[in-house]
């Protein structure tokens, strides 16, 4: 359930060259794999957050995201 909550994506266009394409997925399996590190608990949610940064997530957007995802499941009002 945390995967999900956390879940990432990446956007494309078709005017995408494919050096963009190839960056999005290699800042998108950066991403994934912090997630998972976080949700195993070897990274706190603050390093999480930063490597997410790293990555360039945009943060704000990111956490609402998360926010709207657990309002879905119930789990925030």
């Amino acid at each position: 359930m945390l995967d999900d909550i956390l879940g990432l994506r990446i956007v494309t266009t078709e005017k995408m060259s494919e050096s963009e394409s190839l960056k999005l997925i290699e800042q998108l399996e950066c991403a994934e794999l912090a997630k998972q590190r976080f949700i195993e608990g070897v990274i706190s949610f603050e390093d999480y957050l930063d490597i997410l940064e790293l990555c360039e997530v945009d943060i704000d957007d990111y956490l609402i995201t998360v926010e709207d995802n657990l309002a879905v499941d119930g789990i925030v009002i």
